[in-house]
């Protein structure tokens, strides 16, 4: 039995009615490359039950200490039901993106039964009226509990569910586990020397957080020092409703790329923040709820994971907040900040705030950490306070070439990431890669983002902008030089319009 990490935990502690901890993706299939270009549900069971002997994760459920004076354990399901997990429906005509979108955000609003290995797939038939999808197609909402994986080791283990070809081994060996059901003697065993033990656990993780709190403290007054010292609250910050909207977008590589030279020392994630803090910026002004004075900041999780452990279950991430920039009207004054604080911060998460993190849920026992995680589902302090406006996570994808994958012979077409929403944060950016293909899925509180087609457009128009100052910067540096005597001052690039609050 393996038993859950204090982060791990939380994450189920923190679960709510109102805020599922999951995390997920939706994936579109072209079945026209099938054997005679039909998919059928047996054909999913069977290729995924083929793919169980890879992993034990898929049969792997919760097993709770006795009393539950402790963090639970993942044991195996002995009464696993594949075609449980596995659900059919599908989609309200016209079968349209607007429709899957629909779908997608009431599925993400349901809780994972935790008495069973907590996933599910739902396999969605009747995309007829998708742009630049061929009808018949199909899609795939896979649902994983954020306890069970972090965004590195969901993507691994969601691509044991991809084939480099279309016909696939039907081999339905299942690796074994040798696990009993442990008796309430044992369970009883296992739980009395963690209590006993507590006590030490809790001094050796409070000198791990006074020594890295002081080295934070150091950091921040010195090179890694904040350019803002608060949070300011914004339509995001309060707690969540149990209605979701999802929708989603793509950049090529190449436009990323190109964006990337506005700023010296930019990376491809700057970029991104970049283009989603213009995005922000316009959706807040047309709703005239932008902080003025102050950036909005986004929570970026880094992963921690070696390669060694990128299939193992459980979350091995830090975290890093970023100054996004809202503040600035400036396209490019705005890419050159995003660059500068990230820099400044990502050393900070991996060296500090990671061990920090992880030693802050050791401090406390198991029955506090979850008391604690009812009372933020029931106490309304964090829109009062908030810690982040938003959280932006990107995951690299199986592949960024251009071989193709496949699910039970389907062509793989996208893959959409969906990242959960919880108190005191209700919008969510979860970004990808595929096909050369970088792909971001928004999902948000319902009643705090209604018009989410309306938040998709600002960031195209955010995109646009970036590109626009790309080609004017491109064609600066290739005008030649003008001859003395001849110069004339040349027009500051033209920027594109942003709404103004009235």
């Amino acid at each position: 039995m393996k038993q859950l990490t204090p982060m791990d935990a939380q994450f189920f502690y923190s679960d709510a009615p109102h805020q599922p901890m999951v995390i997920g993706g939706l994936w579109i299939c072209d079945q026209n490359s099938a054997p005679n270009g039909l998919v059928r549900h047996k054909d999913i069971i069977r290729f995924i039950d083929s793919r169980l002997s890879s992993t034990s994760l898929f049969r792997r459920r919760l097993q709770h200490a006795p009393l539950r004076l402790d963090d639970p354990y993942w044991l195996e399901d002995k009464h696993f039901d594949l075609e449980y997990h596995i659900r059919h429906v599908g989609l309200p005509q016209p079968g349209d993106w607007r429709q899957l979108c629909i779908f997608a955000a009431r599925a993400m609003s349901r809780s994972l039964d935790m008495e069973r290995a907590p996933w599910e797939i739902t396999v969605i038939e009747g995309l007829n009226n998708v742009d630049g999808v061929p009808p018949g197609s199909f899609a795939l909402l896979l649902r994983f509990h954020h306890a069970y994986v972090d965004g590195k080791s969901g993507v691994e283990i969601t691509t044991l569910l991809m084939d480099d070809q279309i016909e696939f081994d039907d081999n339905t060996y299942r690796q074994p586990l040798n696990e009993r059901m442990p008796t309430r003697t044992q369970m009883w065993a296992k739980t009395m020397p963690r209590l006993l033990g507590q006590s030490l656990r809790s001094a050796r993780a409070g000198l791990s957080v006074a020594r890295k709190g002081l080295q934070l403290a150091a950091q921040l007054r010195g090179e890694a020092s904040p350019d803002q010292r608060r949070v300011p609250s914004a339509l995001f910050n309060a707690q969540v409703s149990p209605h979701r909207s999802y929708g989603a977008m793509t950049w090529s590589l190449a436009e990323l790329k190109q964006i990337r030279r506005c700023a010296e020392r930019s990376t491809l994630n700057d970029v991104i923040i970049a283009i989603i803090a213009g995005g922000l910026r316009r959706y807040l002004l047309r709703r005239e709820a932008l902080p003025v004075e102050q950036s909005l900041v986004a929570l970026c999780p880094v992963a921690m994971r070696p390669e060694s452990a990128r299939r193992d279950m459980g979350n091995l991430i830090s975290m890093m907040l970023i100054g996004m920039g809202t503040d600035m009207a400036d396209p490019q004054l705005r890419l050159q900040a995003v660059t500068e604080r990230t820099q400044r911060g990502a050393p900070l998460a991996k060296e500090v705030m990671h061990e920090l993190i992880t030693s802050l849920g050791e401090m406390l026992p198991a029955p506090m950490r979850m008391l604690g995680g009812w009372l933020q589902s029931q106490v309304r302090y964090v829109s009062r306070f908030p810690l982040q406006n938003t959280l932006i996570t990107n995951v690299p994808g199986p592949t960024n070439g251009a071989e193709k994958k496949y699910f039970a012979g389907a062509e793989i077409l996208a893959t959409y990431p969906i990242v959960p929403v919880f108190d005191g944060m209700g919008l969510s950016h979860g970004i990808t890669s595929l096909y050369g293909q970088i792909i971001l899925g928004v999902l948000a509180d319902r009643q705090m983002l209604p018009d989410m087609d309306v938040y998709i457009d600002c960031l195209r128009d955010s995109t646009a902008e970036y590109l626009a100052l790309a080609g004017e910067l491109r064609a600066a540096a290739d005008e030649p030089p003008a001859r003395p005597g001849n110069a004339r001052r040349r027009q500051a690039p033209a920027r594109s319009q942003e709404p103004s609050a009235q």
